[in-house]
Formats: structure tokens, sequence, C-alpha cells
């Protein structure tokens, strides 16, 4: 493996300060390459350095503005910061650099989602969705652009399908009772409320929507 190989098996097991080094030996053994500081602002990100991690990333657009991993690391730093503008304009410039994978799309798709746009975020969240179909998350996140987008049956599939993932997502299960009782599917939305409490009974919103719906049928 290389300095760049080594450093990230490093940062992945927790070996920050090995990690650093590697990053380091990298960049010596070549400054014209960006990878080692991309490399090098995702390690500074991660203890929470991110000032250090910005200049880092600009270091790697400087040495080659199409590196799509540099916008990428810094549209997603930006997004942590709720620096949205930022954010959306970095992942884009990822996209337009011809980065194409899963992760660039979930974060400009939540990007997009965080600025209110959901017409634009919906098919970054599918084309995420395509590529990773049984991650968690982005399953989730897809089902609930679905929603925001009033396209209610297909999100109901969506949220189906992070069930089938993950049994014990209660806000993928809450968010799929209000999908329900927008279809008019009031015992579904009823067994979905109760099932969320069983799994989390401090669940608010559920705990809420489950009250009204007692009060509304005299239970």
């Amino acid at each position: 493996m290389n300095a760049n190989e080594l450093g990230i098996q490093a940062m992945q097991q927790g070996e920050f300060e090995q990690a650093a080094k590697q990053f380091n030996a990298a960049i010596e053994a070549d400054s014209t390459d960006p990878t080692g500081y991309v490399n090098m602002g995702t390690l500074l990100q991660a203890i929470g350095d991110h000032e250090r991690a910005v200049v880092f990333y600009d270091k790697a657009l400087e040495l080659d503005n199409a590196f799509g991993a540099a916008h990428y690391a810094k549209g997603a730093l930006a997004y942590e910061l709720e620096q949205l503008d930022l954010a959306e304009a970095s992942l884009r410039q990822a996209l337009l650099a011809g980065m194409d994978d899963a992760d660039l799309h979930f974060m400009l798709g939540l990007t997009y989602k965080a600025m209110g746009d959901f017409v634009r975020a919906l098919p970054r969240l599918r084309e995420a969705m395509k590529q990773a179909p049984e991650d968690v998350e982005i399953s989730f996140q897809y089902g609930l652009a679905l929603a925001q987008n009033e396209q209610l049956d297909m999100a109901v599939e969506a949220l189906e399908h992070t069930l089938d993932l993950d049994a014990s997502h209660t806000d993928a299960r809450y968010n799929l009772a209000i999908a329900y009782a927008f279809l008019g599917e009031q015992d579904k939305t009823y067994a979905e409320l109760e099932r969320v409490l069983e799994l989390q009974p401090d669940h608010a919103l559920a705990f809420d929507a489950k009250a009204k719906m007692d009060e509304l049928l005299g239970n």
C-alpha cells in the first residue's frame, strides 16, 4: 500500500497521529498530487479542525480544480457547518467534474432538502437510491423527499423498503404512518403508530399523533 492508503487505513482504525504521518509523507513525496491534501483535510475534519480542513481542500483545488473528491469533501464540510450555498456549489462542482457515486448524490440531495428545494432534491436522492439500494439512510431520505413532493404511493414504497432493511427505524415507521394517513389508510396509520411506540415509547410525534387518533376514534 502507498502512503495515502496506509493513512486511510490508520484513520479508519482511529490512529489519527499515524494517519497524519502517512498523509504528510504522501504530500512530501508528490506535492503536486491533490490526493494527499484531500486526505489530510478529511482527517482534520474528522477531529473537528474545520478551518485547517478547508485550507487543505482549497490547496487540492488549487492544484487541480477538476478534482471531484476535493469539491465533494469541501461541500460535505460546508453542509455539516450549515453553509448551504457553499455546500450546493461545491457538491455540484464535484458532479460537473465527473464524480458519480451514491455519497455525492445523497449529499447533494440532502443539501437541496435543507434549502427547502424538494424538487431538485428528489432526482439526486433517486440516483443515490439507484446506486445504493441497500443503504438505510438513503432509502429513508428518498422516502421523505417523495412525501415532500406529494408522491405518496411511491413514498410508502420507499419507506416500506427502509423498514425491510431496518425494521427498528422508528422515524421511517412514523413517516410511513403519516403517509398512510394522507392516503386515508386509517387502520394502517394506527397500527404503525402503535409499533413506533412499542419500539420507542418516548417518540413524541408518534405519541401525539396516536393521542389525536384515539380522541377522534373515541378510544
